[in-house]
C-alpha cells in the first residue's frame, strides 16, 4: 500500500486451519480459545501437558513432533527455563510445513534464532512473527530484520498501559505491605519454614 500497489497476492483465512500451541498455561488457553472463536482446530503439547487438561482447555493433546508437523500457525507459550531453552531448533522446524507460519512472544531463546533465520531465508516454512528476541532491543544489524516473511514487534506483548498499571500497583502495594509487616499474598511464611 505504501508504495502504491494493491492485491499483489491473496489473503488466507484462517478458518479451519489448525492452531499448534506449545504451552498451555493460562495464556496458551487464552489463544486457544481466540483460535477456536475463529473456527480453527486446536491442538497442543507441552512437556507435563495431559491429554485431560488439554481437552478441558478445548484443545487436543498431541506429541511435539505431530504438533510441528500439523500446524498451520504454531504459537509459543512456555516459560523460559532450562527445559525450553532451544526447545524449537533446526530439527523442529524442519518438521513444520512449507506453508505454516510460527509465533513467538513468549522468550526469544526458546527459539533458536540461527535456525530460524535460516529456515525463513531459504523459505521452510512461510513466515514468522516475533515479539521476543535473545537480545533486546534488537540490534539494527540482526540478519532478521533484512526478511519480507518476517514480523517484528518490539516486545509490545506486554508493555500496556493497563499492565504498566498493575505491575507499578501491585509493586507499591507490595513495598507499602511490607513496611506495615502485612506483605500482601505471602506465598510462604516463618510458619511454614523449616528453622
Amino acid at each position: 500500500m505504501r508504495e502504491g500497489r494493491w492485491h499483489v497476492r491473496l489473503g488466507q483465512s484462517v478458518r479451519g486451519r489448525t492452531l499448534g500451541i506449545l504451552g498451555l498455561g493460562n495464556l496458551g488457553r487464552q489463544v486457544a480459545a481466540f483460535g477456536r472463536m475463529l473456527g480453527m482446530q486446536t491442538i497442543a503439547w507441552s512437556q507435563n501437558l495431559t491429554a485431560a487438561a488439554a481437552a478441558e482447555a478445548g484443545c487436543k493433546f498431541v506429541e511435539r513432533a505431530e504438533l510441528l508437523r500439523a500446524s498451520d500457525y504454531l504459537t509459543i507459550h512456555v516459560r523460559l527455563s532450562d527445559r525450553t531453552r532451544g526447545l524449537v531448533g533446526a530439527a523442529e522446524l524442519g518438521l513444520m510445513k512449507p506453508t505454516a507460519y510460527l509465533i513467538n512472544t513468549s522468550r526469544g531463546p526458546i527459539v533458536d534464532e540461527t535456525a530460524l533465520f535460516q529456515t525463513l531465508r531459504e523459505r521452510r516454512i512461510a513466515g514468522a512473527a516475533l515479539d521476543v528476541y535473545s537480545r533486546e532491543p534488537l540490534p539494527m544489524d540482526d540478519p532478521i530484520r533484512t526478511l519480507d516473511n518476517v514480523i517484528l514487534l518490539p516486545h509490545l506483548g506486554y508493555a500496556s498501559e493497563e499492565n504498566y498499571r498493575l505491575m507499578y500497583g501491585d509493586g507499591l502495594e507490595a513495598v507499602e505491605g511490607f513496611l506495615a509487616g502485612k506483605p500482601p499474598r505471602a506465598l510462604n511464611t516463618l510458619a511454614g519454614r523449616a528453622r
